[in-house]
């Protein structure tokens, strides 16, 4: 349940709590670095067996281990507001803890009843809005059948008249997908309608193209003119985010690096029994592996579509 701390671009250090199993989500996404949505549902319900008492004692320990945090944040595996105890749990956050709560939320359960209730008392919402329309909506998201764009509108503007803190956009922006200017126009008059409330609007893009290893359309990075382009027209309030900086990688984060690079140097595997084999959560070591692909320590190849990754020979 539990995982981190990680480093994220926008959260700083955060520590992780994950309330669904792997991709158990309202959403199929085509650029989701986790794979096919499993089990795509808007039913809320106890996907993980929590002993709230056994949650606060790890919690406590956790926030004594690490006095660095920034936010404690839910997200993980799928869409953490389907789990019915996530009111109660960020209750046991706030009593227990000074270190600011954020949801990390797809926004396609924000439109259904209690969400919004149960995530108000957090101290930050991140809302992803990557589709403009209904149609791109379907084509971006793939939403399960009782989702749709004016329903997470309505639920959004919701979370607006019925939550203090603060609300963040991401819109993630993808190359002949959703990168034209007139989806630019249609965001930005999104970000405007909803007023002073949004505080930022992050605009991502994806970590790496999918292949067939994924089973996933490719989702492919627009040019650095054009992310200017819609950074601009959306206003003031859009960042494009940028690689988080080493200057606080913690050796901790070194040392899972370190274990992948161990692991991997004794025979190849697929990145889910690498996550299974070190007790790290998937999401987190998507992330890492992504990275040491990139600074070449690691490498990847296909058998059997399936990928495998293994060490870089010296």
């Amino acid at each position: 349940m539990f995982y981190g701390p990680v480093l994220s671009r926008r959260f700083g250090y955060s520590l992780g709590i994950d309330l669904i199993p792997l991709k158990v989500c309202v959403y199929d996404c085509i650029y989701c670095q986790l794979g096919r949505t499993t089990h795509k549902t808007i039913e809320r319900k106890k996907y993980v067996d929590v002993n709230f008492k056994e949650f606060e004692s790890e919690l406590k320990k956790r926030i004594k281990n690490c006095p660095y945090l920034d936010y404690i944040t839910f997200s993980g595996s799928g869409e953490p507001t389907l789990n019915s105890d996530i009111g109660k749990l960020i209750k046991i956050v706030k009593e227990n803890s000074s270190v600011p709560t954020a949801v990390l939320t797809s926004g396609g359960t924000l439109g259904f009843s209690g969400v919004v209730d149960d995530i108000k008392e957090s101290d930050l919402i991140k809302v992803s809005i990557d589709a403009p329309t209904d149609r791109m909506l379907k084509k971006i998201n793939r939403p399960a059948r009782e989702v749709d764009f004016d329903r997470n509108m309505s639920g959004l503007l919701n979370l607006i008249n019925n939550f203090s803190g603060d609300i963040w956009l991401e819109i993630m922006v993808m190359k002949g997908i959703n990168d034209d200017l007139s989806s630019a126009h249609i965001f930005k008059g999104i970000v405007d309608s909803l007023g002073k409330s949004v505080k930022k609007v992050h605009l991502n893009t994806p970590v790496r193209s999918l292949d067939k290893f994924s089973g996933r359309y490719y989702a492919e990075v627009p040019e650095p003119e054009r992310l200017k382009e819609i950074k601009d027209i959306i206003g003031n309030k859009a960042l494009l985010i940028e690689d988080v900086s080493r200057k606080k990688y913690s050796s901790s984060l070194i040392e899972i690096e370190k274990e992948i690079i161990e692991v991997l140097g004794r025979r190849p595997m697929e990145i889910k029994d690498i996550a299974s084999s070190l007790g790290l959560n998937l999401n987190e070591v998507i992330k890492i592996v992504n990275k040491l692909l990139s600074s070449g320590e690691i490498e990847h190849a296909a058998h059997d579509d399936i990928e495998y990754y293994f060490r870089t020979e010296s």
